[in-house]
């Protein structure tokens, strides 16, 4: 039986709950201002286009990056011009090494630090230009090659061999049973691309089959095939990607197309690395998780999703993905952007509903999420016509409502330029487009507006898209991760049905980004202030005894991020801005000052490459 005084404290604390409980959902909904889009912002009082920091041509650089091949335009070249792009490196072009020396003896540009070389575009019969190759390796210039010249050159000749570091041929071709990336060159640590089951060898896409190369004394393995018999050590496993230590410079070697995508970008980061005794770079520290053509606020597809959910398009949404995205949401270190799609077909007679909008805007902005317009439709619907009947929508739920992020979506490069210049998306200042493996991942789409390109899918995630995906990281402290959700809406097979979709979603999600989590999550729009900020940031850093200078320039006294490698030296302290540990190699530094001063810990153990 319960005493007076205790049924009089228990109904107290009912009542307490009961407020609190109460309270907390009126303050939610008072203070959810879902009717205004807090991203927006005047595009024109942002950096641009023209305030990008242009190195490409600078020839007067104090680092050059010479690219030798015949064709500036072909994947290799592009990866290398961007790359040069983001680390603030002037680039040229030769398309051969006579071309090189003219301009060297001409004093038209210094001795470059990284030459990128196109093995494919090499004469490799010619002693001439073997004999340039190890002249500029013996004067201090650090050779990349991309691609392997032809095997039986590479077993005829030794000059070739001892060049690249190779001691003999073992095999002209072997098969292994999956990839080793060992840890130092790029970000994340050591990884084993070997698939163990049946569900892991539907993501192997690496080439398990190549020539085994066993290498001479001096070189440094960062990627080697694992072998199907075990009793191989692991020091002969056949090489991937390796280097060739020589007085002043090294010899990189990429056997295979890992230069000719993004993959690139980080590669060669890990090179630049390699070659220096500390290296800082500028990174843009994003880390994006688009939901494209999310949500859909029309009863569409009726038939084909009665057949797979039972339910409707918009109850499939609202019911089962919502929650099992928020779910995954608040378990990841992923900004969360939702690109609205009010309807898919906009020639059928399913307008979208009425209190949709206005539901999934509050559910958005609880969450501190952004919501964007999607350009993607399924219908032939003309871009203008499409964005009328979306305005229409809007602009009668939630009068006033602006977007600063649009996706791309199924337009071609015509049509999004007829979208932006729709008043409708007059605010808009940042578009995401689904293209994973170009190395042009961020930049700018016009003079106002950036472009940020996803980086891997968020229901796919093979090998060669990790590693893809370690090395963006790597360059550029950035990802974007995008689930394009019209498979949901319009499934053409068992597998695009959300129970499938949704456990790779979270699973993906979840587990390939804790080696990341040091990296800020953001919006698409918070991503774009970022980006034009590392576009127009110009640099220099120098190091004296153990303390390293760094001087930012072009960004004022904002905020800007770099990553700092530094071969097991550890910080003590930064004087004008702050740091976080990635992982024993690297750092990331927050620059709150034009002037940043880094001191290192006295060293322990010297560092020789």
């Amino acid at each position: 039986m319960v005493s007076r005084r205790n049924f009089f404290a228990i109904t107290i604390v009912m009542g307490i709950i009961f407020f609190l409980f109460q309270f907390s959902n009126i303050a939610k909904e008072r203070w959810n201002h879902y009717e205004e889009n807090s991203y927006v912002t005047k595009k024109e009082d942002l950096q641009t286009s023209r305030t990008a920091y242009q190195a490409r041509q600078n020839t007067e650089a104090s680092e050059t990056i010479v690219y030798v091949g015949r064709n500036s335009c072909n994947a290799c070249a592009e990866v290398a011009a961007n790359w040069a792009d983001y680390m603030k490196k002037g680039i040229t072009t030769y398309t051969s090494f006579t071309r090189y020396d003219q301009a060297i003896a001409a004093k038209k540009i210094k001795q470059p630090k990284l030459m990128l070389i196109e093995s494919s575009d090499i004469n490799w019969k010619d002693k001439n230009e073997l004999q340039k190759m190890q002249k500029y390796v013996n004067a201090g210039i650090n050779l990349v090659f991309s691609q392997m010249p032809d095997l039986k050159l590479i077993k005829e000749n030794e000059a070739i061999r001892s060049l690249l570091g190779i001691y003999s041929v073992e095999k002209d071709r072997t098969k292994v049973k999956g990839i080793q990336l060992y840890e130092g060159l790029l970000l994340g640590g050591n990884t084993f691309y070997e698939a163990t089951t049946k569900e892991e060898k539907k993501n192997q896409d690496f080439d398990l089959e190549f020539p085994w190369y066993k290498l001479e004394t001096g070189t440094k393995s960062y990627m080697r095939g694992i072998p199907k018999n075990p009793k191989v050590k692991s020091e002969n496993y056949p090489p991937v990607i390796w280097s060739k230590s020589y007085a002043k410079a090294n010899v990189f070697v990429i056997n295979g197309d890992f230069l000719e995508d993004s993959t690139g970008l980080g590669i060669l980061t890990g090179i630049l690395c390699e070659t220096n005794e500390y290296t800082i770079y500028p990174v843009v520290n994003a880390q994006n998780m688009v939901l494209a053509n999310y949500p859909g606020m029309a009863e569409e597809n009726n038939k084909k999703m009665q057949e797979v959910y039972s339910q409707s398009m918009r109850g499939v949404f609202r019911d089962i993905v919502w929650p099992s995205v928020v779910s995954v949401y608040e378990k990841n270190h992923l900004g969360l952007t939702c690109m609205l799609a009010p309807q898919f077909d906009y020639e059928d007679k399913n307008e979208p509903n009425k209190k949709d909008l206005e539901y999934y805007l509050r559910l958005i902005n609880e969450e501190k999420g952004e919501a964007g317009l999607s350009g993607y439709q399924v219908s032939d619907t003309s871009v203008k016509e499409k964005l009328k009947a979306d305005n229409q929508y809007i602009q009668t739920q939630v009068p006033g409502y602006q977007f600063a992020s649009f996706y791309q979506g199924n337009l071609s490069e015509k049509e999004l330029a007829e979208a932006l210049d729709e008043s409708m998306l007059s605010s808009v200042r940042t578009v995401v487009e689904d293209s994973e493996k170009d190395s042009d991942v961020i930049g700018y789409q016009s003079r106002y507006v950036t472009k940020q390109k996803s980086v891997i899918s968020g229901f796919k995630h093979t090998y060669r898209d990790d590693f893809r995906m370690k090395s963006v990281e790597s360059a550029l402290g950035y990802t974007n991760v995008l689930a394009d959700m019209s498979r949901v809406a319009y499934p053409e097979s068992k597998n695009d049905g959300w129970e499938k979709l949704g456990e790779k979603f979270a699973s993906y999600t979840s587990s390939y980004w804790k080696a990341f989590d040091d990296f800020d999550k953001t919006t698409t729009a918070e991503s774009d202030l970022r980006i034009r900020k590392f576009l127009a940031l110009d640099y220099t850093h120098e190091k004296k005894d153990d303390t390293i200078t760094l001087e930012v320039s072009n960004v004022g006294d904002t905020t800007s991020w770099f990553i700092l490698r530094t071969h097991d030296r550890k910080i003590e302290k930064v004087t004008g801005g702050s740091y976080k540990k990635i992982e024993d190699d690297a750092w990331l530094i927050q620059a709150d000052k034009s002037h940043v001063t880094i001191k290192l810990k006295a060293e322990e153990n010297l560092y020789y490459h």
